[in-house]
C-alpha cells in the first residue's frame, strides 16, 4: 500500500485493536500526518461505520494544546480512516516501563496537562473514554498529547447499545464495567487510575485476567500510596483517592477542579524547594567561606574536607570546582616547597660536615622537582667542584673561591723562604756548619738501635697498615655498601566499604613499588614527598584518588567514602 486516499504512505507506525497506524504524507500541506485506518475485526461490529465517521467529526472540533488534532477523515477501498497530527516523542507507558526516572513535579505537571485538556474536551460534550498511558503522548520540552479519540464518543451519541463494554480493563470505571450510564465522570476515574500509577510506579487494581481486575475495580480499594512516594502533608494522596471514588457522585465533578488541586500542591512545593534553595545557598556560601579561610592558612586538609561538603550540596557549582582546584593547587605547592626545603637543609648539612656525595644526591633530588631552583644549581655546581677537586686536584674548584681567598688544600709557595741570590763574579759562600750537638741522654740510651730514632721501624709499618686498612674498609662500605636511611612517614587509610591500593605516584611523577596486595584499612611507610593515592573497589565504577603529603615520622589520617556509597548499597549486596 502506497498511498491512502490522496496521502502517501511513509511507514507502518503500529497495530491495535482499532486498526493500524501509519506515518503519512501530505503533500499538498506539506507535512507529516499519522493516518489511523480502521480493521476488519472493527467494521464486522454493527454500527460501527457510521459511529466512527460521527465521533470522528466531533474529535476534529476540538483545538486545545493538550489534544491531539484530527486534520480529516475519510475512506479508502471501503476501509475509514482517520488522517491526525504526527507526533515524536514516546507514550507514557513506554517511559513508566523503561523506569526512566521523573522528577515528582514533572509527574505532577503530567497530570495537569491531561486534566486540562480532558476538561476541555468535556466542555465539549466529548467523552474520551479510553484514558489509559498509552494515549499519552510527551513530546518536546515535557508537552503532554492526548491521543486516540477512535472510541470516544459525544455525549449525545445513543450509537452504543447498552450493556456495551468498550475500553481498557485495567483503566475502566466501575460504571463502565458494570455497563451503566457513562460521562465524563468515568474519564475522571480512568485518570484517577493513570494518576496513581504515574505516581506509585504500580496500577491500583492488578489480577491475573482481566475478570479479576475488573472485580477489584467494583468491589476493591486500591492499596495505600508509599509515604516516600509522594508527600503525604501536602493533601496529594486525598486528591487521588477522591478521584478514584466508586461512586460517580462522589469523584470531583469536573477535571478542571483536579488541576486546580494540583496546581495549589505545586505552587506549595516549589515554595518548599525555594525555601530549601534558600538555606542550601546560604549553607554552600558558608562553606565556601570557611573553606577559604583555612587554605590562606594552609590547612588543606580541613579546606578540602568543607568544599567536599559543599560539592555534595551543590555539584554543579563553579564556584565550588574552581576552590577545589585552588586548594589542590596550593596543597601541590606546599609539598612541593617542603620537599625543597627539607632537601636543601640536608644538603647544606651534607656540605658543613664534608658529605659532599650525600649533599649532591639531595640537590639533584630538588632539581626533578624544580629545574630553575636558583639555590640549588649553584650549591650543586660548587659540590660537582668540590668532589672533583678532591678526586682529581681539577683546579676548577678555585673558580669557586672569593677574589684573594687562598684556598686552604693548596700550598702558599710565597710563604716558603726566598732563594739567596748570586751577584755576578762572586761565588756562593760555602754552608754554616752547624755547631755539633753534644749527647743529652745517658750511654744507654745512645746505644739504642739508630731505626727508633731517625727512620720507621717495623712497630711504624704495623700501625700505619693497620691505619690503612681501616679506611680502605671505611671508603669501600661508603662506596659500595652504604645506604643513608630515608626520612619516612606514613598514610593511615580507612576506605569506606573497602578497597585496595592499585598504585601510589609520587609528586614527581615516579610509581611507588607495593610488596604486594595491600588493602584498607592499612598503614603505608613513605618517604618524606607528595603522593597520588590510588584505591579501587569493584563495587564502584571509579577508582578512588587521594591527594597525601608525607612528613617525616608523622601519621596522615586519611578517611574517605567511594562517591555514591552508602550503608544501604553495601547492606544490598549481602541480602
Amino acid at each position: 500500500m502506497n498511498k491512502i486516499g490522496k496521502y502517501e504512505i511513509v511507514e507502518e507506525l503500529g497495530r491495535g485493536g482499532m486498526g493500524v497506524v501509519y506515518k503519512a504524507h501530505d503533500s499538498l500541506m506539506e507535512r507529516d500526518v499519522a493516518i489511523k485506518v480502521m480493521s476488519d475485526l472493527m467494521l464486522a461490529v454493527p454500527e460501527i461505520r457510521s459511529r466512527f465517521f460521527r465521533e470522528a467529526r466531533t474529535a476534529g472540533r476540538l483545538s486545545h494544546e493538550n489534544i491531539t488534532v484530527v486534520y480529516d477523515v475519510g475512506e479508502d477501498e471501503g476501509r475509514p480512516y482517520i488522517v491526525m497530527e504526527y507526533l515524536t516523542g514516546s507514550d507514557l507507558a513506554t517511559l513508566m516501563e523503561r523506569n526512566e526516572p521523573i522528577p515528582f513535579l514533572q509527574k505532577l505537571d503530567y497530570a495537569i496537562q491531561i486534566c486540562r485538556g480532558l476538561s476541555y474536551s468535556h466542555a465539549n460534550e466529548i467523552v474520551h473514554r479510553d484514558i489509559k498511558p498509552q494515549n499519552i503522548r510527551i513530546v518536546g520540552n515535557g508537552k503532554v498529547k492526548i491521543m486516540d479519540f477512535g472510541i470516544a464518543r459525544s455525549l449525545t451519541s445513543t450509537l452504543t447499545n447498552t450493556g456495551a463494554v468498550i475500553g481498557t480493563p485495567f483503566y475502566m470505571s466501575p460504571e463502565q464495567i458494570q455497563g451503566r450510564h457513562v460521562d465524563k465522570r468515568s474519564d475522571i476515574f480512568s485518570f484517577g487510575v493513570l494518576f496513581y500509577e504515574l505516581l506509585a510506579g504500580k496500577k491500583p487494581f492488578t489480577g491475573d485476567v482481566p475478570t479479576a481486575v475488573m472485580f477489584k475495580i467494583v468491589y476493591d480499594e486500591p492499596e495505600r500510596i508509599d509515604d516516600a512516594q509522594i508527600d503525604h502533608r501536602n493533601g496529594l494522596r486525598d486528591v487521588v483517592m477522591k478521584v478514584l471514588a466508586k461512586d460517580p457522585d462522589n469523584r470531583y465533578q469536573d477535571l478542571a477542579e483536579v488541576a486546580d488541586a494540583i496546581e495549589n500542591i505545586v505552587a506549595d512545593l516549589r515554595a518548599d524547594e525555594r525555601r530549601k534553595m534558600e538555606q542550601l545557598r546560604m549553607r554552600l556560601g558558608k562553606l565556601i567561606s570557611e573553606s577559604r579561610t583555612l587554605l590562606r592558612g594552609n590547612k588543606f586538609r580541613k579546606a578540602m574536607d568543607l568544599i567536599e561538603q559543599a560539592a555534595r550540596v551543590d555539584p554543579a557549582s563553579t564556584e565550588v570546582a574552581r576552590l577545589r582546584n585552588e586548594i589542590t593547587a596550593a596543597e601541590e605547592r606546599e609539598a612541593k616547597r617542603v620537599f625543597i626545603e627539607g632537601r636543601l637543609n640536608g644538603a647544606r648539612r651534607g656540605i658543613e660536615t664534608n658529605d659532599l656525595e650525600r649533599a649532591l644526591g639531595l640537590l639533584q633530588e630538588i632539581l626533578k622537582v624544580d629545574p630553575a631552583h636558583t639555590e640549588a644549581l649553584r650549591l650543586s655546581r660548587e659540590v660537582r667542584d668540590a668532589i672533583a677537586y678532591a678526586k682529581t686536584g681539577d683546579v676548577r674548584y678555585a673558580a669557586t673561591r672569593k677574589p684573594g681567598e687562598t684556598d686552604p688544600l693548596v700550598p702558599d709557595m710565597h710563604s716558603q723562604a726566598p732563594t739567596q741570590l748570586v751577584e755576578p763574579g762572586k761565588t756562593v759562600p760555602p754552608p754554616v756548619k752547624p755547631e755539633r750537638l753534644k749527647p743529652a741522654l745517658p750511654k744507654t740510651e745512645r746505644l739504642r738501635p739508630a731505626t727508633i730514632v731517625g727512620g720507621p721501624g717495623k712497630r711504624t709499618y704495623i700501625i700505619a697498615g693497620a691505619i690503612a686498612l681501616v679506611v680502605l674498609a671505611a671508603v669501600l662500605y661508603r662506596t659500595v655498601l652504604y645506604v643513608p636511611s630515608i626520612p619516612r612517614g606514613y598514610v593511615a587509610l580507612n576506605i569506606l566499604p573497602w578497597g585496595e591500593v592499585a598504585k601510589i605516584v609520587s609528586g614527581t611523577g615516579s610509581e611507588v613499588r607495593l610488596p604486594g596486595k595491600t588493602w584498607t584499612p592499612c598503614r603505608l611507610a613513605l618517604p618524606e614527598g607528595l603522593y597520588y593515592i590510588h584505591v579501587t573497589n569493584p563495587m564502584f565504577a571509579k577508582p578512588l584518588i587521594d591527594t597525601v603529603t608525607v612528613r617525616t615520622n608523622e601519621v596522615q589520617m586519611v578517611t574517605k567514602k567511594f562517591t555514591g556509597f552508602g550503608d544501604k548499597q553495601l547492606l544490598s549486596k549481602f541480602q
